[in-house]
């Protein structure tokens, strides 16, 4: 690990115990990340809702995902087969080791989100509903954020992890000045 890594990592916290690090990853294993998800490389299946399946919120709107890792919340089985570009995640998942002393992972799931003519709140919701933990960690800087219910938000800032309790009601809000909104979202036991 580089000596100035704890030097240049900034943490802030929210009202509502919202972790904020920034400069969280290394260069060297930033841009090994980077690369690939914003490269042709990275295999993305388009899901066309946000935030319920269901159709409750009327979202008329999508994004693509890559899964590296998805297991039944239940079961901690593996839903689907590990993404063969899983190995990537292992650096940002040894820093988040560091910090977070978690027994499982759920979900890694990388988001690209195009970019919108406007801005507006994607449904509030929790990733489970029951007791977990969310990091995102951003991969590109643009005008998106995370919001929360309070009104809070968490800016899309590169190589910037936020950590909350999975309970908290969040919402994505898409960007309108970059082609795309790079995130990976992991849930957490």
């Amino acid at each position: 690990m580089e000596a100035n890594y704890f030097a240049t990592c900034q943490k802030k916290y929210m009202s509502n115990n919202v972790e904020i690090i920034q400069n969280f990853l290394d260069d060297k294993s930033f841009l090994e990340v980077k690369k690939f998800i914003m490269s042709p490389r990275c295999q993305w299946r388009y899901v066309d809702f946000i935030a319920h399946k269901d159709g409750r919120d009327q979202d008329k709107d999508g994004y693509f995902v890559h899964s590296f890792k998805d297991c039944h919340p239940k079961t901690l089985v593996d839903r689907f087969p590990e993404s063969p570009n899983y190995s990537l995640m292992s650096n940002l998942m040894t820093k988040i080791k560091e910090k977070i002393k978690y027994q499982n992972i759920l979900r890694i799931r990388s988001s690209l989100y195009p970019r919108r003519d406007t801005q507006k709140p994607d449904p509030f919701h929790v990733d489970y509903d029951f007791s977990h933990t969310v990091c995102i960690f951003y991969l590109n800087t643009n005008n998106g954020y995370t919001m929360f219910e309070n009104g809070e938000k968490v800016h899309s800032v590169e190589n910037q992890l936020v950590i909350f309790d999975g309970q908290k009601k969040h919402c994505s809000v898409v960007q309108t000045d970059e082609s795309a909104r790079y995130i990976i979202n992991i849930n957490l036991l």
